[in-house]
């Protein structure tokens, strides 16, 4: 990683946050018990709306939405668009004084796994819509922006795009190739360059748009709300054919010489990755109840066949290893359920820094459905491979969300450094005090405080009794899992940036205790809340008590492996295959 790049790593990922992240805080060792206990409720203010706003989508999505011809004809009808408009749905987490319902970000995550568990194009419509296009403005538009747009935006009057993707810049924000020039004649902005794989792109009446700006003789990018009526504003692909998702409508755009007036300018000028990184946080959130949504259904088919399907004069689910698959996609289905929802809870809750959890989220919740998949797909055996069922296109368009919001890869490393960034930091300035310990003294005692506390596992609290070995099992889990980070820095210091596998394995671990935190307080809430003499309930605790020894065992195999010397074994033989 050259100094350009770090220097753009540190703009886009550590300045100006401060982090009060409960997954940031376990890379120290330390579980925040406050973050996770009690499991978070709906918003008991929004129950009833909620409960009926998702009965007349749910009786909608039944009556309207037909997800077999919306991938066939690779369009969602425009009479179900409207529909969503005229329900709500659209305007969910706009506050009312714009127009919109003003609900909570768990109510919006209710109705988009609603909507995946029936038609993931519509989900995804609906989140490149409201996740990320609008939510830029309500963010960080000014009054008079908010004003303009968001009323029409929360009605579906019109829709919301982001566009960031470029043919050559992906995950790489460096890479931008679009740029803004200022005109001082017209007070405006001269936007040229190209825009792929924009998600509602062509249908878009404002979208946000990124572009390299000159601030103080440096390349900074700047978000723009841009609309389809300025001239250079040109669609090249309407709707690209796609592997999946085909009911969206997926656009390649130019801008020619576009000009865009200084009001347009969205958020600080030259502050465009905080905006981008934001909103992204947000778009990965409601990414986890789609993938959900799709989940639930999927296991429900699963159960139901392996039940009703005979050979051998015994149903499949009286195999050992159908019954496998069954345990293992529902205790990962109850993992992202857990996961989303307490991720949502830090919406809800205002917390400044929630980018490490929903990162967490999106990657496990897509690898997660992507195996539910897989696996229904084995149980249903050849029935699964023909269009008579759902699961084909279900396949085809799970593909898409570990690609899309960032590649799972790129996201692995994002969650890697970013959790260990701060731990090396605070060792760099223990070095430092080291050095000189009667300058720093107090540096020198809180980490000695603090190595002291390391040594036991950090006690995690409240919890159910029932659930007492599960909570000193994940107890000694954070502790191994703060020491193992702090052995990583000490072998590659800064070189870490670049030890793509040992932070791959880093971020394997924050996964696993994430998500066993997330599933450790749902259990918790429902056994003091529910009768757990109750069938449900003991499938439930069965399960997720499953989940957490899976997600340990996980971490501790990851953990096993750090400093592994076959990596550099690896690595020289992929160079040698590809003649680097």
């Amino acid at each position: 990683m050259d100094e350009q790049q770090k220097r753009l790593a540190e703009e886009l990922l550590f300045s100006g946050r401060k982090s009060d992240s409960f997954a940031k805080a376990f890379y120290f060792g330390i579980f925040d018990s406050s973050k996770v206990f009690p499991f978070p409720k709906p918003p008991s203010e929004e129950k009833v709306q909620v409960e009926e706003l998702l009965k007349n989508l749910k009786h909608f999505i039944n009556e309207k939405i037909d997800p077999v011809a919306i991938d066939k004809n690779a369009c969602i009808p425009n009479e179900v668009l409207k529909g969503l408009g005229k329900l709500g749905i659209l305007g969910m987490t706009i506050p009312k004084e714009y127009g919109g319902l003003g609900l909570s970000q768990y109510a919006y995550c209710k109705a988009e796994e609603l909507l995946a568990s029936h038609c993931a194009s519509t989900a995804l419509f609906v989140n490149a819509h409201q996740s990320v296009g609008l939510k830029a403005i309500l963010l960080f538009g000014t009054e008079e922006q908010k004003k303009k747009w968001l009323l029409p935006l929360a009605k579906g009057e019109m829709y919301a795009a982001f566009s960031l993707t470029e043919p050559n810049a992906g995950s790489d924000a460096a890479g931008i190739e679009t740029r803004a020039v200022f005109d001082p004649e017209k007070n405006v902005y001269r936007i040229t360059g190209k825009k792929q794989w924009t998600t509602n792109g062509s249908i878009a009446g404002v979208l946000t748009v990124m572009a390299k700006t000159k601030v103080q003789d440096q390349d900074k990018i700047t978000a723009f709300l841009v609309t389809p009526d300025m001239p250079g504003f040109k669609v090249l692909d309407s709707s690209l054919e796609k592997v999946g998702m085909r009911g969206t409508w997926t656009s390649n755009l130019e801008f020619q010489d576009m000009e865009v007036p200084v009001s347009h300018i969205l958020g600080p000028f030259g502050g465009g990755l905080k905006v981008c990184l934001t909103v992204l946080d947000y778009g990965r959130t409601t990414f986890g109840a789609t993938c959900t949504g799709s989940a639930a259904f999927a296991l429900e088919k699963a159960i139901y066949h392996a039940k009703t399907r005979y050979q051998f004069k015994r149903p499949l689910a009286s195999f050992a290893l159908v019954k496998k698959k069954i345990a293992m996609m529902a205790a990962l289905k109850y993992a992202m359920e857990a996961t989303t929802y307490l991720t949502a809870s830090f919406v809800d809750r205002k917390a400044e820094d929630f980018m490490l959890e929903s990162a967490i989220l999106k990657v496990f919740a897509s690898d997660s459905l992507w195996k539910i998949l897989y696996e229904t797909m084995q149980i249903y055996g050849g029935r699964s491979f023909f269009k008579t069922a759902p699961f084909e296109r279900m396949m085809r368009d799970a593909r898409l969300n570990m690609i899309g919001e960032g590649a799972n890869e790129v996201m692995r490393v994002f969650i890697g450094l970013v959790g260990i960034r701060d731990v090396g930091m605070h060792l760099k300035e223990v070095l430092e005090a080291f050095k000189n310990p009667f300058l720093k003294p107090k540096v020198l005692g809180r980490f000695i405080l603090a190595m002291i506390k390391r040594l036991k596992a950090p006690l995690i609290a409240p919890v159910s009794p029932h659930l007492k070995k599960e909570a000193l099992n994940l107890g000694s889990a954070m502790r191994r899992f703060g020491f193992s980070v702090i052995k990583v820095l000490g072998n590659y210091g800064e070189g870490i940036f670049e030890k793509q596998l040992e932070l791959n394995r880093i971020a394997e671990g924050a996964i696993a205790i994430y998500t066993a935190s997330a599933v450790l307080s749902k259990l918790s809430a429902d056994l003091k809340e529910v009768n757990e003499n109750t069938l449900l309930l003991k499938n439930d605790v069965n399960t997720g008590k499953f989940y957490i020894s899976y997600a340990l065992d996980q971490l501790n195999h990851h953990l096993d492996s750090l400093l592994d010397p076959r990596d550099e074994k690896i690595e020289a033989l992929s160079d040698e295959i590809c003649g680097l």
